[in-house]
């Protein structure tokens, strides 16, 4: 039997006054249940602020939250985490690191361009039960608004992962927000290996889909605009590394009643290390 494991990015959406029903309060019992329900080992999370971080840690009483906020807890008000949550049960945390997608300084806060926010990714290695390996695993969110935001994020994460993993080869997975349709710069980078790190080759779990490729971002529309809207491109991704087989992928379109946990579709995975 080939042992796998389960892997989930799930942007949260901050918690916005102007959401009213959908506001974070309203959601919170029903995102932590999917993730608690999913059995993933590892979920990367976006636009996780410090106050949902809490709640997060209340009710998966048995994972553990890994991360930095963007303004690395000097300000609470908009430090939206990029964080990586693990199952206790499953898998053991080794190191992990919150690190700044700028060229300025990536250990301290700063921004890159013309994003709109200081843009982080957090990366963590993690003993993993089930495969009897320790894996590598990035979650990022991308910037929203500065295409050369999202070109130098993903081209700072990838020489990160090369830096590693000259000093410590190990399966690598990258997973978030990107903001960035399939056949933008900064994906075609990674789907396509568009660059020069010769230790570093990423296969985009989408190839593995069952279902056509589509929308990751519904923003909490009426049933009648959502089904026209999930015809559009994905904007949330996980990519893996050659030493991982995709046994399945598909994006996770649970509702109670037309009510959702987020106004993104998590993306969901499984995964077998090759032998």
């Amino acid at each position: 039997m080939t042992e796998s494991i389960k892997i989930i990015s799930f942007n949260l959406r901050a918690d916005f006054k102007h959401d009213k029903a959908n506001r974070w309060d309203f959601r919170k019992e029903f995102a932590t249940r999917l993730i608690r329900e999913s059995g993933a080992t590892i979920i990367g999370v976006q636009e996780l602020l410090p106050k949902m971080r809490q709640d997060v840690q209340r009710l998966l009483k048995n994972y553990t939250v890994l991360g930095w906020g963007r303004y690395n807890g000097t300000r609470e008000k908009g430090d939206e985490h990029s964080d990586i949550i693990i199952k206790n049960a499953d898998a053991d945390v080794d190191f992990y690191r919150t690190f700044w997608l700028s060229k300025k300084n990536e250990d301290e806060v700063s921004r890159a361009y013309y994003s709109f926010f200081p843009r982080i990714c957090t990366v963590a290695e993690v003993y993993v039960k089930s495969l009897n390996r320790t894996i590598r695993v990035f979650n990022t969110h991308f910037d929203h608004i500065c295409g050369m935001a999202r070109v130098l994020g993903v081209n700072i994460i990838l020489r990160t992962m090369s830096e590693l993993s000259r000093e410590k080869p190990m399966p690598t997975i990258l997973m978030g927000d990107m903001n960035a349709k399939p056949n933008s710069k900064p994906i075609r980078i990674l789907r396509e290996n568009r660059h020069s790190y010769d230790n570093v080759h990423l296969n985009d779990v989408y190839a593995h889909c069952k279902d056509q490729i589509k929308n990751t971002h519904h923003g909490f529309h009426s049933q009648g605009l959502l089904s026209r809207l999930i015809d559009r491109a994905p904007i949330d991704y996980i990519f893996v590394s050659d030493e991982f087989t995709i046994l399945d992928a598909y994006v996770d379109r649970t509702n109670e009643n037309g009510r959702f946990p987020s106004d993104h579709f998590p993306i969901v995975a499984t995964l077998a290390l090759n032998s």
